[in-house]
């Protein structure tokens, strides 16, 4: 295939190809965003019917439990007495009222009685006046005489106001909150005047909560009123009806004994009647609540019973009636809008619940609800976002249906015209794309032909130049490539033994580095072998040490020596010079230190010790050391050209320097003197190597003995324990000197008495 074709083929299949590729991740990215942005939507409107069924049943386990003092009546009637209880139940009730249908109260069994003549006692039950019902504790006891049978209690639709903060008293409470917690955590590190401050704005935060509290109290209580003045509307209506109740016989409330009901039944409830007798429900209406109660069941789990409880004894107990519809109404959420989400609800008997009879067709048709019972994947369903979760208590499923398929058909006509569009565009440019290939294609033909040439040995090939083109600046770098060529041929072998040399010479100097470097490495490790794995304890005494060399292998050195007569022996020491030699002279003094006696005193050890490196015949090689035995409250010291050992008195905030002039081991001196202190609680000394006071800054200052004291006093000052006077010293150091590493080796031991 001629490079023409190809270049026009190329052209063609390098448009298309990428059109394609970004006409696709188009689509497939606007679908996987619109398909996330409903499925969150369904999710948050998921987690919102959990919310509702969860606040449901504690709204439901809450006002139930305010049920439990009212005085049920016995019987069943008409007269304000039952309205009294109506309306008792729905101030309790609150909110969840409109979810009852009714309550049942189950009077708890009482003793079987003696018995007694069947005649006598209809008889006197004739005889007997009608017994008014028990309510609130307004009338006698007349309950006790009653039959133990449950009562049906309908309830009216009401709606209850509810107590709520604004969300300025939501605010305020949480500011009140922090400030306070923030005043009783951090109020030692406070200043006096940022304490005031936090007290002056926790007062105002208060007395603006107390107000918004205020007004919601009283926004609440109007409510109420209104509620209540609704309710004694009532009563006050069913009050004046009364009389005309009363004045038939079938309306009189007595109390019902087995005896009465077998002499005389008992008349219908007028249709006005709030309580009844379960016993004298029709078939039907049983029925009927038995399946509500179901329904209620599985949907909320469970039933919502309490005890009632008379002078700290239960009588009985009182069940909720609920309107199973209404509850799946308000976990849903109501009516459909404008939005073409569907809420749904199944039950653990497979019962569907939806807001109307086309959403839940719309559900089977697509197929959601067999794949629920199935348990099948919701995922996968064309065209549809499914999100549902399951309520642990009862098992019922809540969720939402989308659907997305209109939208993504739009997005598909969408992607299928731009697509067109592109091709339309890409056709249209091949047309100029021809010609321009066949001039191409002739200039490349001759830089061939030309190549082959060369190929073939012909190095005195040129190009004809016949423009400024990229095609002709081809031709004159293939022109200068041609006069090049043998040059590079010869300067390729050469270049080619020259590398090959150098690298051998690299790979020599790698080796020797390496082996340098693995001496050095052992050299350093050998010399921490040296010191002390970690710092003694010791009663009375607070140790701590710091260590930093200025190359791999250092020349300072310290070490501990712990009696058992209750003694601490610290020597810290300075070789002359770094590296390997130095080592070998901290490998001597820890040799001669490893069988120091603390009965030996430090000046007579300095002195032992310098007559044995003079024997040794080490040469040029030195070590300056100090030696400080520390006995209860006094240490004594000894030193071989040292710098001064250093003691800050904690009382006074002062500090002494013990100097004792001397030349270090290994030279001409061999006499060492002491001498004794004295330290008090809360003194601190600091035996340190001269790498601290000669240590340079960027300008090639010593820091000075002078400085390194106040240094010093300044650690004491502020510091708890010797841990952070070393520490405050090696951020001196650092701060003086800087990361990189210093001069001299720099050491510190630091002692304090506690």
């Amino acid at each position: 295939m001629k490079i023409r074709t190809q270049l026009v083929l190329a052209c063609f299949v390098l448009s298309v190809l990428p059109l394609t590729g970004i006409v696709l991740y188009s689509y497939h990215s606007s679908k996987g965003a619109v398909e996330a942005a409903y499925r969150r939507e369904a999710q948050r409107l998921t987690r919102n019917m959990d919310g509702r069924l969860a606040t449901i049943r504690a709204e439901l386990d809450e006002r139930m439990a305010s049920l439990s003092s009212i005085q049920i009546p016995s019987t069943a009637g008409t007269d304000a007495s039952g309205n009294v209880v109506v309306d008792s139940i729905i101030m309790a009730m609150g909110e969840a009222a409109p979810l009852l249908e009714g309550i049942e109260y189950i009077p708890a069994p009482e003793p079987p009685a003696p018995p007694a003549p069947v005649a006598a006692a209809a008889a006197a039950d004739l005889a007997r006046p009608p017994v008014p019902i028990e309510v609130f504790g307004e009338v006698e006891e007349a309950a006790r005489t009653l039959a133990a049978e449950p009562l049906v209690i309908d309830l009216p639709p009401v709606v209850m106001p509810r107590y709520e903060m604004t969300p300025a008293a939501h605010a305020a409470m949480r500011e009140v909150g922090r400030l306070s917690a923030e005043l009783m955590q951090s109020a030692d590190k406070m200043t006096k005047d940022e304490r005031d401050g936090k007290k002056k704005l926790l007062k105002e935060k208060s007395k603006l909560l107390d107000r918004e509290i205020e007004a919601s109290r009283a926004k609440f209580q109007n409510e109420m009123k209104a509620a209540q003045d609704q309710l004694a509307e009532r009563r006050r209506r069913r009050q004046d009806e009364r009389p005309r109740q009363h004045a038939t016989p079938e309306v009189a409330i007595v109390a019902p004994t087995p005896a009465t009901r077998r002499a005389r039944p008992v008349p219908a409830p007028a249709p006005v009647a709030s309580v009844r007798v379960k016993s004298e429900l029709s078939a039907d209406e049983r029925k009927s609540l038995e399946n509500k109660a179901r329904k209620a069941r599985l949907v909320l789990g469970r039933q919502f019973n309490v005890p009632v409880e008379r002078q700290g004894e239960v009588v009985g107990q009182i069940r909720a009636q609920l309107k199973p519809e209404e509850v799946i109404r308000r976990v849903l959420g109501g009516q459909a809008g404008d939005r073409d989400e569907i809420p749904f609800a199944l039950d653990r008997d497979g019962n569907i619940y939806t807001r109307n009879e086309t959403e839940r067709k719309t559900l089977e048709r697509v197929g959601i609800v067999q794949r629920i019972q199935a348990g099948l994947s919701l995922q996968d369903i064309p065209n549809w976002i499914v999100v549902n979760t399951r309520d642990e208590e009862s098992g019922l499923r809540v969720g939402v249906a989308r659907p997305v398929g209109e939208n993504l058909v739009e997005l598909r006509q969408t992607a299928a015209r731009n697509f067109g569009y592109g091709i339309g565009l890409i056709a249209f440019a091949l047309i100029g794309i021809v010609p321009l290939a066949n001039h191409f294609t002739r200039d490349v033909k001759r830089v061939t032909l030309g190549a082959e040439r060369i190929a073939q040995g012909d190095l005195l090939t040129r190009l004809p130049v016949r423009g400024n083109d990229e095609f002709g600046q081809l031709a004159l770098a293939f022109n200068r490539m041609a006069e090049d060529l043998s040059d590079n041929q010869r300067r390729l072998v050469e270049e080619e033994r020259a590398r090959r040399e150098q690298e051998v010479s690299q790979r020599l100097l790698e080796h020797e580095y390496q082996r340098k470097s693995n001496d050095l490495e052992d050299a350093r490790r050998f010399q921490l072998s040296m010191l002390p794995k970690e710092v003694p304890r010791h009663d009375g005494l607070e140790v701590a040490v710091f260590t930093q060399t200025a190359t791999e292998v250092g020349g300072d050195y310290y070490d501990f020596h712990d009696s058992s007569d209750g003694s601490l022996a610290v020597t810290i020491g300075d070789a002359t010079g770094h590296g390997a030699r130095a080592g070998t002279m901290v490998t001597v003094i820890k040799t001669l230190f490893s069988g120091y006696d603390c009965t030996t005193s430090p000046a007579s050890f300095l002195s032992s010790a310098a007559e044995t490196i003079k024997r040794m015949d080490l040469g040029r090689m030195a070590m300056a050391l100090s030696l400080a035995r520390f006995d209860k409250h006094a240490v004594t010291v000894a030193t071989a050209g040292m710098p001064p050992m250093l003691v800050h008195r904690g009382r006074e905030n002062r500090v002494d320097e013990v100097t004792l002039p001397a030349t270090p081991l290994g030279t001409l001196g061999v006499t060492y003197t002491e001498r004794s202190v004295d330290l008090a609680a809360g003194d601190t000394v600091l035996l340190m190597s001269d790498g601290f006071p000669e240590l340079l800054n960027c300008e090639g200052q010593q820091l000075g003995y002078p400085a390194a004291m106040q240094l010093f006093a300044d650690a004491c000052a502020g510091a708890p324990d010797a841990r952070a006077v070393i520490e405050s010293l090696a951020a001196a150091s650092r701060k003086w000197h800087g990361d990189q590493p210093p001069n001299d080796d720099i050491t510190f031991v630091v002692v304090r008495i506690v």
